[in-house]
């Protein structure tokens, strides 16, 4: 299935002392995460860190016995967002953060299971994706909800479920909408409408951006079928032109020994998928982003040349040991223990599970004697499959 790829930012950067190019890489640069912060430790005078200023630096010992006990520096990580319907939601087998108790709301204990997009696609990329579909919810109601469920604004939509759901802004946002406007007999340009309106924001804010076309539907008339076909057309003519990916659900959907509606094999009533339908569907949504960057290969970490001029008793990280929190606290994964040479910047290769939110560095090393040790900038390396 071909798409029109977003353009992608190309950057060198050193693994282990080298310079080497990425691939249709990008790069994002971290920020302290919200909760359980590290602060920066300023030296006595007022002074940054390096010439560009701010940072992330934290006291270290100069024992080796310390163990560099505290000595961390939590940075959130960048994460995805499955917004939408019903199918976005993994209905009818599963549901996402936005229902609680059978009832609207905000469960933000909710974890991703296996059979709902939002956990295959954490499973697939490694980076993690925030469940933020509603069952039957048209195109203008997904846009409703925008600022608070993809952009991490403080925004209530009155729709009973708060006015915060998210940390920060989306880095990705999958879109799954359209089938309950077509349904509730909303005419061709109000949808285009809406979906605009979403891939032109995504667009302007730097969010990869990625809609799934309309899906095939059992209770579909003629009409409503003609409409769907209709649709998917435009989708994949223009919303391209606004830098998004539009990917097939259709074609997959489709019952081939009909013609029309859904396939059995996957699908449990007329419109959701079955759990091992959506793995499918997951799968073959993949499938068809192998270039967008999605994938978290690593971290870029940099200490500002000035550094040890501006901080006193700053010395550059010899040794780091990497760990990452999942949403709500609870560790997840292993930790990885990294050499760092005694430059500029290094690039550390670490192995992401799709639960993890937050990355915690722990200094364990320092080069010469030092009593303060961080980093000007650490940036998450986004690469593709």
């Amino acid at each position: 299935m071909r798409h029109r790829r977003i353009r992608y930012d190309r950057k060198r950067y050193s693994e282990t002392g080298g310079e080497r190019p990425m691939k249709r890489s990008r790069i994002v640069h971290l920020k302290e995460a919200g909760w359980e912060r590290t602060g920066r430790v300023p030296d006595e005078d007022g002074g940054s860190f390096g010439q560009s200023g701010g940072g992330f630096v934290v006291p270290v010992s100069s024992s080796s016995e310390a163990g560099y006990a505290g000595s961390a520096i939590r940075l959130a990580l960048p994460f995805g967002v499955v917004i939408g319907d019903s199918i976005a939601e993994g209905k009818p087998e599963t549901h996402g953060r936005l229902r609680k108790d059978g009832e609207p709301g905000f469960d933000p204990e909710r974890r991703n299971v296996p059979g709902q997009l939002s956990g295959e696609f954490g499973a697939l990329t490694g980076m993690h994706w925030f469940n933020h579909g509603i069952g039957g919810q048209r195109t203008d109601q997904i846009w409703g909800r925008w600022r608070r469920d993809a952009l991490g604004e403080s925004y209530d939509p009155a729709d009973g479920r708060g006015d915060r759901t998210l940390s920060g802004q989306a880095y990705a946002v999958f879109v799954v909408a359209g089938i309950n406007d077509v349904f509730q007999l909303k005419e061709d340009a109000f949808i285009q409408e809406h979906l605009l309106l979403m891939a032109r924001d995504a667009r302007d804010r730097g969010i990869v951006c990625l809609f799934s076309d309309l899906g095939e539907h059992d209770a579909a008339t003629p009409d409503m079928r003609d409409q769907i076909v209709r649709i998917n057309r435009w989708m994949r003519a223009t919303l391209p032109g606004y830098g998004a990916a539009v990917l097939d659900f259709y074609e997959w959907s489709m019952d081939r020994s009909r013609g029309f509606g859904v396939n059995p094999a996957h699908f449990v009533d007329d419109v959701h998928p079955s759990r091992a339908g959506y793995r499918s569907l997951a799968a073959h949504y993949a499938s068809q982003w192998e270039d967008v960057p999605l994938v978290p290969q690593g971290l870029e970490l940099e200490t500002d040349e000035g550094a040890g001029a501006s901080i006193p008793g700053y010395g550059r990280p010899a040794s780091i040991a990497v760990g990452h929190i999942a949403y709500g606290g609870k560790a997840c994964g292993s930790v990885e223990r990294f050499g760092l040479e005694d430059g500029p910047r290094s690039f550390v290769r670490c192995r992401f599970d799709g639960e993890a939110t937050v990355t915690e560095i722990r200094i364990e090393a320092v080069h010469g004697q030092a009593s303060c040790s961080g980093f000007s900038q650490v940036r998450a390396v986004m690469g593709s499959r």
